[in-house]
């Protein structure tokens, strides 16, 4: 046996093989003090307040993004407001179902079987395929189910354990959810609730809506324990594309350091984006709109150049797709204001006859803020 292997703790998870599945903390340490370390006395970061925040809008925008879905933060809003002025029903199903789940989710219920089938019947109204709502069972589905890679047909699919096994999985699931585990950081509290994620996408036990209910309950998780900062680990996800290769791999070995290591690194990029945006929205001297908390999270997930046409590119791929000239003119507020700074303007137009333009963060607007503290962007 070597030195990894005599680290590994077992968890009381198994696998369709009869094997537990396993866990090297001592891994994860690094990115465990690192974390701990971020979040002392952030205090705009540890209550609720700030878990509502991102919950309603941008976290119902992020866990329908996981699943390939583009609704912009401005559609989310109108539904939210009055879902009837949306026509495309499966559209404002998606987000209702989401903002629904999410207040229910906030009301601090057990995690158990029932209120984990009733959290996926809000989640799933209006959303499930004829054949397969005809083939769910009281509790979960009884049939097999197979799952997309990445959206396509092609090559070998994965699946959710046996229809009979799921119960009985199910079981499992509920026990350690519900152990009694009192950890002594917030971080160990989070690396809890992706277990849990993981675990519940391994057993898969509906026909649909597997994913965003396994995310959802992990969030659950996290507000029952009043562990707020860590909701926002759905944005992460869509910014690194491995997330399904990570589980598939875990999946394969038994092992889930990796999905574990993959949401810690993750979510970590996301909790150092608020902290850079809160700042920034301080020294702005204005409130932001929900857009504007969207554009600077994008703007600080660019890597290399960071022009509005590179911009507008990383804009169209997450949302419906607008004109340049509509995205330029979303960023002039933050222009503005001082937050987005014009560097250059180069060779290449944008449209008409304007030129294109490089923009990046205004480094002056957080001349007061402690920078050793972001280690994962790039400003």
């Amino acid at each position: 046996m070597n030195k990894l292997n005599l680290k590994r703790e077992v968890l009381p998870l198994k696998t369709e093989t009869g094997r537990l599945f396993t866990i090297n903390r001592e891994f994860l340490a690094d990115l465990v003090e690192e974390l701990e370390s971020f979040l002392q006395n952030e205090d705009f970061m540890n209550n609720r307040t700030f878990s509502k925040k991102v919950l309603f809008t941008h976290e119902i925008k992020a866990n329908n993004t996981v699943e390939g879905i583009n609704d912009s933060v401005s559609l989310i809003e109108k539904v939210i407001e009055n879902a009837k002025s949306v026509s495309d029903v499966e559209r404002r199903n998606r987000i209702i179902n989401l903002y629904n789940g999410y207040r229910y989710i906030l009301e601090g219920q057990e995690i158990n079987e029932d209120t984990v089938k009733y959290l996926y019947n809000i989640l799933s109204k209006g959303l499930l395929d004829i054949r397969d709502e005809e083939r769910m069972g009281d509790k979960y589905r009884t049939a097999p189910v197979y799952i997309l890679r990445n959206g396509r047909l092609d090559g070998t699919m994965d699946h959710g354990l046996e229809a009979d096994e799921i119960e009985e999985y199910m079981k499992v699931f509920f026990d350690y959810v519900n152990n009694g585990d009192k950890f002594s950081s917030p971080t160990d509290y989070f690396i809890k609730s992706q277990i849990m994620h993981f675990y519940f996408v391994y057993i898969h036990p509906y026909f649909d809506m597997n994913g965003r209910t396994s995310r959802t309950v992990a969030m659950w998780y996290l507000l029952n324990n009043d562990i707020y900062p860590y909701i926002i680990f759905n944005r992460g996800i869509n910014f690194d594309t491995s997330y399904d290769e990570t589980i598939r791999e875990c999946k394969s070995r038994y092992e889930l350091t990796k999905f574990i290591r993959y949401m810690l690194i993750n979510v970590k990029k996301e909790l150092e984006k608020e902290y850079v945006m809160h700042y920034l929205r301080i020294a702005s001297g204005r409130k932001w709109e929900t857009l504007d908390y969207q554009t600077i999270e994008y703007f600080l997930s660019m890597k290399g150049n960071k022009t509005v046409l590179d911009y507008a590119r990383l804009y169209n791929y997450f949302n419906d797709k607008k004109r340049v000239k509509d995205i330029y003119s979303s960023l002039e507020p933050l222009i503005m204001d001082g937050t987005l700074k014009i560097v250059r303007e180069t060779k290449k137009m944008m449209f008409a006859d304007e030129p294109n333009k490089e923009i990046v963060i205004n480094l002056e607007q957080l001349r007061d803020v402690d920078m050793s503290k972001v280690k994962r962007l790039t400003l």
